[in-house]
């Protein structure tokens, strides 16, 4: 008609236009949906996996991300990873195709640094819970010596306290579950030994 119509009109046809040749050049079906979903969901990265798993990931997904998504040990293990088979820094951003292999060291833990790169609400979560326990036991272990310390002062045995029926009246008071975690409050330096 010679008129000039919607610009976002113009790109939707566009695509169409586009879509059409991808299934004129493309002879597997499989490959059409899967070009389909990435140009669908520019919001999300597709991931692969050296045996050939498809993992679906945020846009802006690192390694770190990747590798908590296979398993939680698989995570808290990753010292490395290979992307397409280049060694790459774990705050790698991933792209759509990449072939990520991730390298395990069972004594590794996860650092508190990779909280700055980690986008998925997964890996986050289980980066800070697996860093909490960890405080939370160096609290307990800092509490237990300043404890015993203090009875000492007084001429008595710390672990023996702890232990005893006595322990249960002052939880209470301290709104502690068990001994360990007035041990950790000792530790953190919220309660007085």
């Amino acid at each position: 008609e010679g008129r000039v119509g919607d610009h976002r009109d113009e790109q939707y046809f566009q695509w169409l236009r586009q879509l059409l040749e991808w299934q004129q050049d493309t002879r597997d079906p499989q490959e059409f949906l899967s070009n389909l979903k990435i140009d669908l969901y520019p919001e999300e990265v597709y991931t692969f996996t050296p045996r050939g798993t498809v993992k679906v990931l945020p846009k802006g997904s690192t390694a770190i991300d990747f590798a908590y998504s296979i398993h939680t040990d698989v995570g808290h293990q990753c010292v490395g990873a290979r992307v397409n088979g280049r060694m790459v820094p774990l705050r790698t951003r991933l792209k759509n195709g990449d072939i990520v292999e991730i390298i395990r060291n069972a004594s590794h833990k996860p650092s508190r640094d990779w909280l700055n790169f980690a986008v998925t609400s997964r890996a986050r979560n289980k980066i800070k819970h697996l860093i909490q326990a960890a405080e939370k036991e160096r609290a307990v272990e800092l509490g237990k010596r300043v404890f015993d310390k203090e009875a000492r002062r007084f001429g008595l045995n710390g672990t023996k306290l702890v232990e005893g029926e006595a322990i249960l009246k002052i939880l209470a008071e301290f709104a502690a579950a068990k001994p360990e975690d007035l041990l950790a409050q000792i530790g953190y330096g919220k309660v007085s030994p």
